[in-house]
C-alpha cells in the first residue's frame, strides 16, 4: 500500500517529470546519432580525408567527327587502354573511374524509382522494345568503375561479396555485378539479368548488394548515391581486346579514361601532368586534358566545417536544455516529496521502521524510472536514425540520473524522518 499511496495526488507531476526526461533523454540520443552518422558520412566521402588533390582527366577529341575517326581505328583504341594502363601503374596517382549511363535491361522486375532519369528533367522511357533483348525493356541506372575508385571511396558489401577484380572479363559467360541497397527486395545474390552493355548483350551476375547509403564523388557530386544503381566493374585492362569488337571496346576505353586522378598533396601539378605525359609518349596517346578538381577539396571543407560548427551549436542548445529540463525535474522531485511528507510523518508516527520507508521511496524511484524505460524505448523505435552505440550511452546516462535521484529522494527521506522524530521527542 506505502508504494500505491506515493502515487496520491503526485501522479500528474510524476507524469510530467517522466515525460520530460524521456524528451530530454531523446534529444541527446538524436544529437549523439546525428553526430556519428555524419562522422560516419564523411569518412564515406572521404576514404583518404583531404591529403589528395583531384584532377579531372579526360579527351581532347571534342568534335564528334573526330572523335568517330579516332575510334574507328584498334590502333588508336590500343594507344587509350596502353595509356589508361600506365598511369595506373604510376604509385603515386590513383586513377578514380567512374562512369554512368543507362543500362537496359530485359524483363526488369524493380519498380520505375530503378529507372534511368527517374525523378529528373530527363524523364524515364519506361517497358520498350531492344533488338537482341526482347519487348520489355527497361532503361536502369548504371555506373561503371575501377578497383581502384571501389575502395578508395570505402564502397562495401552488405550482403555477398565484392567482385574479384583481378579476374573480371568480358569475354567471360557472364560479368559479375554490385547492386545498390534498395536492390536488396528486387533480386537475390546468383540472379542473372541480361542487358545491352554499349550496343553488346551481355548476361550479368549479381554477387552481391552495397551498404545502404553508398556514395562516391562523381562529377563535382560530393555524395552521388549508388543505392538504387547497379555497379559494373571494369577489367583490369583492355589492352588485348579482339579487334572484331572494336566497336564495344572502343566506347569503353574512353569511358574509363574520363575519370578523376588523386594525388597526394605533396605532389605538384607539374608533376603530375609530367607523370601522365610520360605515359602518354610510352602508350602513344596524346589527345588529353587535365584539369584542375577543387570542388572535392572545397566540398570537403565546407561539409566538415557544417558538421562541426552545427554539431557545436547543438551541443550548446543541449547543454541549455538539460541544465532547464534538470531545474523543473528537481523542482517536480521537490513537490512531490513535500506532498508525501505528510504520509511519511503519518506512517512514521504509526511505527514504520526507517528501512521500509527508504524501500518505498526507492520502489517509488523504480516506478519512474521503468516508465520512462518503457516510453523512451517506444519513442526510439519509432525514430527514423538507429545507433547502438549512442543507445548504449543513453541507457548508461538514465542509469546515472536513476541512482542520482534515487540518492536525493534517500536524503529527502531521511531528513523528513529526522524532523519527524525531533517533533515526537
Amino acid at each position: 500500500m506505502g508504494l500505491i499511496d506515493n502515487f496520491r495526488g503526485t501522479w500528474l507531476p510524476t507524469l510530467a517529470k517522466v515525460v520530460i526526461i524521456t524528451l530530454l533523454a531523446v534529444t541527446v540520443y538524436n544529437l549523439a546519432s546525428f553526430g556519428q552518422s555524419s562522422r560516419d558520412a564523411v569518412n564515406r566521402s572521404f576514404a583518404s580525408s583531404a591529403s589528395v588533390n583531384f584532377y579531372g582527366l579526360s579527351d581532347q577529341l571534342a568534335d564528334p567527327e573526330q572523335f568517330e575517326q579516332y575510334r574507328s581505328s584498334p590502333e588508336n583504341i590500343r594507344k587509350i587502354a596502353r595509356f589508361y594502363d600506365d598511369v595506373r601503374a604510376d604509385d603515386r596517382l590513383k586513377v578514380l573511374s567512374i562512369f554512368d549511363q543507362s543500362l537496359p535491361i530485359a524483363d526488369f522486375t524493380g519498380d520505375e524509382s530503378f529507372e534511368y532519369g527517374y525523378g529528373t528533367e530527363i524523364g524515364t522511357q519506361g517497358p520498350h522494345d531492344e533488338e537482341g533483348l526482347g519487348t520489355d525493356v527497361v532503361n536502369v541506372k548504371s555506373v561503371q568503375m575501377n578497383k581502384t575508385a571501389f575502395y578508395f571511396f570505402n564502397l562495401k558489401t552488405e550482403s555477398g561479396t565484392a567482385p574479384n577484380w583481378d579476374e573480371v572479363d568480358y569475354a567471360a559467360d557472364s560479368i559479375p555485378i554490385l547492386l545498390g541497397a534498395d536492390y536488396r527486395d528486387v533480386y537475390e545474390i546468383g540472379d542473372t539479368l541480361k542487358g545491352n552493355y554499349y550496343s553488346q548483350i551481355a548476361e550479368f551476375r549479381v554477387v552481391g548488394f552495397l551498404e545502404s547509403d553508398s556514395s562516391v564523388f562523381y562529377q563535382n557530386t560530393i555524395n552521388f548515391f549508388l543505392d538504387d544503381y547497379v555497379v559494373i566493374p571494369y577489367p583490369p585492362t583492355i589492352a588485348d581486346f579482339p579487334e572484331s569488337e572494336s566497336y564495344f571496346y572502343g566506347i569503353l576505353a574512353f569511358a574509363m579514361i574520363n575519370a578523376n586522378v588523386a594525388a597526394s598533396t605533396d605532389m605538384s601539378s607539374d608533376a603530375v601532368l609530367s607523370a601522365l605525359q610520360a605515359a602518354a609518349a610510352r602508350s602513344g596517346f596524346h589527345q588529353f586534358a587535365l584539369i584542375g578538381v577543387p570542388a572535392y577539396i572545397t566540398q570537403f571543407g565546407l561539409v566538415r566545417s557544417l558538421i562541426t560548427d552545427n554539431l557545436g551549436l547543438l551541443v550548446a542548445i543541449e547543454i541549455v536544455l538539460a541544465l532547464g529540463a534538470a531545474v523543473v525535474v528537481a523542482a517536480l522531485t521537490h513537490r512531490n516529496h513535500r506532498r508525501r511528507g505528510q504520509r511519511v510523518r503519518t506512517q512514521w508516527a504509526l511505527g514504520w521502521s526507517p528501512g521500509r520507508l527508504e524501500r518505498t521511496a526507492i520502489a517509488t524511484v523504480v516506478v519512474e524510472y521503468a516508465m520512462v524505460g518503457s516510453l523512451l524505448a517506444l519513442v526510439i523505435r519509432l525514430l527514423p536514425n538507429h545507433d547502438p552505440g549512442s543507445g548504449y550511452l543513453l541507457s548508461l546516462g538514465v542509469v546515472v540520473m536513476f541512482v542520482g535521484d534515487a540518492v536525493w529522494q534517500r536524503w529527502l527521506l531521511k531528513k523528513t524522518i529526522s524532523e519527524a522524530s525531533r517533533n515526537t521527542a
